[in-house]
């Protein structure tokens, strides 16, 4: 085993301990509680029929862990107990996705140890941590599989590019949003290379994983519920927003967890405005991408795409999606942060992730109120303030993808 591999299971063991330790018992009441009484529905009735409970409303990728944990532990009372050693498994996810990221890192030549070291930045990032650790949330494990598609997509390996995709899809359906990224990165190779073997190849083992995912649920007959989840995510919070301190909460008056988003401004729905500014806006985001891949493409050859411009493509796309969308949950933004740190520690420029990250921090706790603080009523946490530094974030972000030899970051 190479020494950087050692040193960074080494390091990964006294971090888990580290969280063992330090992490609370509660998280978000609503969320924990779901963790809990789902896992003890999948103990009782088995994962394929997980379904038929009713109240479950994740695909099918997290239940597979809430099963798991649910046959390690045993009995309902020790369930009750230990749920929130769910976190653990969190924070294992949470250090694969960093070690992924310290190879990115070393791409820029830099040592294997100020690789290890810099990639610390973002193990023990609490703007990252406070996801998994204090809300009891599970967004970094589909960071992970986020990140891995589009690491492998980088390297312009696709088969396991698409697998990692659609283990993403099965564990929340947002991850959707990375499709574009992930498309124009491998379109160019997919041509170069199509034959009838790699096109097989590109399309059987993508299914193959996914019909593996739905197996339980099609031997059990309760595939049927699973596809009306899906089909029922894409509106089951029809407000304007659900407490994502975005765009709206500096363009709509009153409380936004109230307001439907089917009101209309204009000619469109609020939900339709949201819509057509974040396509807009991940257009002009895309765009440099786009026409690289079209160049590629047309001239039959492989482009180098800057990988600081890569990563911060696939930090700005699921910002976009946060601040403009209606129905955005605070925690929607958090996959933008592993390649916005990911990009601070390649480009050396960190001021991007510290106010993003922090401002990240703020919507969390504003939500929260874990830490108990007196001051919720200020400025530091007012909505749109949080929302003029998201916005400024975004801002800050595209003269970095179009002028990045700017010394502004």
């Amino acid at each position: 085993m190479k020494p950087h591999n050692k040193k960074y299971i080494a390091l990964s063991f006294l971090f888990i301990l580290f969280c063992l330790v330090i992490q609370p018992i509660k998280g978000h009441d609503y969320d924990m509680y779901c963790w809990l009484e789902w896992t003890k529905y999948i103990q009782q009735n088995s994962l394929g029929n997980a379904y038929a409970n009713g109240s479950i409303d994740y695909p099918p990728l997290y239940l597979y862990f809430l099963n798991l944990f649910g046959s390690c532990i045993g009995s309902p009372e020790g369930i009750q107990n230990k749920i929130h050693f769910l976190k653990s498994i969190t924070m294992v996810f949470h250090l694969l996705t960093g070690y992924f990221l310290m190879i990115w890192i070393k791409r820029q030549n830099q040592s294997w140890d100020n690789a290890l070291h810099n990639t610390l930045f973002y193990i023990f990032n609490i703007c990252i941590l406070y996801n998994g650790i204090i809300w009891g949330q599970v967004d970094i494990i589909m960071t992970f599989f986020i990140f891995l598609s589009c690491y492998f997509c980088f390297l312009k390996k696709t088969t396991p590019s698409l697998i990692f995709f659609i283990l993403a899809i099965n564990f929340k359906i947002q991850s959707i949003i990375f499709l574009p990224i992930i498309g124009l990165m491998l379109l160019p190779v997919i041509i170069d290379t199509f034959s009838i073997k790699n096109i097989l190849k590109w399309i059987f083992i993508p299914v193959i994983v996914q019909l593996l995912i739905l197996l339980p649920f099609i031997l059990s007959g309760t595939i049927g519920n699973l596809l009306d989840v899906i089909k029922n995510s894409f509106g089951k919070y029809p407000f304007v927003s659900m407490n994502a301190y975005n765009f709206w909460h500096l363009t709509v008056p009153g409380d936004l967890m109230t307001i439907q988003d089917s009101t209309k401004f204009s000619i469109f729905t609020y939900k339709q405005w949201g819509l057509l500014l974040f396509f807009t806006t991940s257009f002009f985001a895309l765009f440099p991408l786009m026409k690289q891949s079209y160049l590629s493409i047309k001239n039959r050859t492989y482009f180098s795409y800057p990988l600081s411009k890569f990563l911060l493509v696939c930090s700005l796309i699921p910002l976009l999606f946060f601040y403009f969308n209606t129905q955005m949950h605070e925690r929607y933004c958090h996959p933008a942060f592993a390649f916005l740190i990911a990009y601070s520690l390649y480009s050396k420029k960190y001021i991007l992730s510290i106010i993003g990250g922090l401002t990240y921090l703020l919507n969390l706790e504003g939500v929260l109120h874990f830490m108990q603080l007196p001051n919720y009523g200020t400025a530091i946490f007012n909505k749109k303030i949080i929302s003029v530094l998201f916005a400024i974030i975004v801002f800050l972000m595209y003269i970095a993808l179009f002028k990045p030899k700017k010394k502004l970051i």
